[in-house]
């Protein structure tokens, strides 16, 4: 399956999650001291500084993960997330083979970032706007992935991996966590930022230069060696439990 299939099944189950916690009941009275963490989702808006700025445009993607609160307040906790943001998708028409000229596909070539960390997050205060700083110490894996499927049905007929870099990570935001129900499983509005610092990567993009066709068959990658790091927006949900 395409990286770009993988992406809109994220978005879904993202969107489902903001669902369930619009559902989930509020038994009780319990005030914010009373839940043990949060779930949260998001969609993002990454952002490319400094020389990866040079060779990629804005990306998108959307993450997840949970906080367990460390206490009763529910001030300080450990974070753990998970992200997965694409920067760049080239697509193609190709006939099926030399001999059947007649039938087309569709060739896709993604470039994305799959990433995951863990580390403290604070935040300052208990009220209904809740400000937050956060850092976490994880990985990114840049991937860049190409896949041939049919023109109509979508069904994903083979794929290949062109190129993978895995890079620690290092991740450093804040925001603001908006209250806009109480209860026992309180539900907040997350409005976010985050930099990600990842260091020297090598990683293709969009552009003929990076994939290139060899004249007696096959390919080869030609990828760019820089920093990688970036700025990502995030909006979304987070529900208390415990």
């Amino acid at each position: 399956m395409s990286t770009v299939k993988n992406i809109r099944k994220l978005v879904v189950v993202t969107a489902a999650f903001t669902v369930a916690g619009l559902a989930l009941p509020e038994h009780g009275t319990a005030q914010w001291g009373d839940a043990k963490g949060e779930v949260f989702g998001y969609l993002d808006l990454g952002v490319p500084i400094g020389d990866f700025r040079s060779h990629v445009d804005l990306g998108g993607g959307a993450g997840g993960g949970g906080v367990l609160f460390l206490g009763g307040n529910r001030l300080a906790g450990l974070r753990a997330e998970g992200n997965f943001l694409i920067y760049g998708v080239e697509r193609w028409t190709v006939p099926f083979s030399n001999t059947v000229s007649f039938v087309d596909l569709e060739q896709e070539t993604t470039n994305a970032i799959l990433s995951a960390g863990l580390g403290p997050q604070v935040y300052l205060g208990t009220g209904k706007i809740r400000p937050y700083f956060y850092g976490t110490v994880g990985f990114s894996a840049f991937v860049t992935s190409t896949s041939v499927s049919g023109m109509y049905e979508q069904e994903t007929i083979a794929s290949t991996t062109n190129h993978s870099d895995f890079r620690l990570a290092f991740t450093g935001g804040g925001g603001l966590s908006v209250q806009i129900r109480g209860g026992a499983n309180p539900l907040s509005l997350d409005l976010s930022a985050a930099y990600r610092y990842n260091g020297m990567t090598e990683y293709l993009a969009n552009g003929a230069d990076n994939l290139e066709n060899l004249r007696r068959g096959g390919w080869v990658a030609n990828p760019i060696r820089s920093e990688a790091n970036l700025v990502t927006y995030r909006v979304g949900i987070s529900a208390g439990v415990g």
